[in-house]
């Protein structure tokens, strides 16, 4: 199990609401993740080149990887107002997950923080982080430089 299907696991086996676990959402949790990561240890957990896509971070790794491994099963349903949702869910336990320590108390911090979110607070929530304000549209995020700019700005406030 490669590092990213290591991620998405990880979460799919913690999220404690796992109807909630849709393409998007799954795809912004591990963009919370990856930006905490990078705020607290410069780096990514994931290693995911992330874009900037309409509206907030997005790319079709995390999907892709559900799709393409054996651990993982990809559910068609309805949300809440009746668009088309993909959910993702994990086939049985990985007992051997290759996360650290520290990268599974940042996965940890973005479940305890969102789970409790609805679909609109949940969104708010990505939208309002960093890179989403700063970013450009159709650009790549390089969280680890956004993470230190975002030092520099929360220190000059």
């Amino acid at each position: 199990m490669d590092k990213l299907e290591a991620v998405i696991a990880y979460l799919c086996e913690n999220y404690p609401h796992k109807s909630e676990l849709s393409k998007a959402r799954l795809t912004k949790l591990v963009y919370l993740a990856d930006w905490k990561s990078c705020i607290e240890s410069n780096k990514q957990i994931s290693g995911i080149e992330w874009v900037f896509n309409h509206y907030g971070p997005y790319v079709d790794d995390i999907y892709n990887a559900a799709i393409l491994s054996p651990n993982f099963n990809v559910e068609r349903s309805t949300n809440f107002y009746g668009n088309k949702k993909e959910i993702i869910s994990l086939k049985m336990p990985i007992l051997n997950n290759r996360l650290s320590t520290s990268e599974k108390r940042i996965m940890d911090h973005v479940i305890e923080e969102t789970k409790r979110l609805n679909w609109d607070q949940f969104i708010q929530l990505v939208y309002s982080t960093y890179p989403v304000l700063t970013g450009t549209r159709g650009k790549k995020l390089d969280l680890v430089a956004m993470a230190r700019a975002y030092e520099v700005a929360d220190e000059e406030c």
